[in-house]
């Protein structure tokens, strides 16, 4: 997702004005890049009881980076992956065998957190 956050925050960056990018990493986890907002938010969201067409809310937990705490964090990349390894060769659960079945990939909370609704993430 490195390269397509990097081109929204490029977009916003020149005041591209409908820039919205939202997009799951996994689990209850988001990832976004809005203009108007120079920084790029990873934040988990939730799904309230009263939710209407499966709707999902960002929560509390999260951090929000701003355009140049991003570029530094993606600048240690090749560091992280030196000292870690298996991080380098780490992916994502939709990748294996087990998920080449629909019933398999909608049953994976990782790939779908929110019990099979659809979801659409409110900022």
């Amino acid at each position: 997702m490195i390269p397509d956050i990097n081109e929204n925050v490029d977009a916003v960056r020149r005041g591209d004005q409908s820039v919205a990018l939202c997009h799951h990493i996994g689990g209850t986890v988001y990832v976004s890049v809005t203009s108007g907002y120079s920084c790029v938010d990873i934040r988990r969201f939730y799904q309230p009881f009263d939710a209407k067409d499966g709707e999902i809310k960002p929560a509390k937990k999260g951090v929000t980076l701003k355009f140049a705490e991003w570029s530094y964090l993606c600048s240690l990349i090749d560091i992280i992956h030196t000292a870690f390894p298996a991080l380098a060769t780490t992916l994502p659960c939709y990748y294996d065998e087990d998920h080449m079945s629909q019933v398999n990939w909608l049953s994976c909370l990782e790939c779908n957190p929110f019990m099979n609704q659809q979801s659409t993430p409110t900022a």
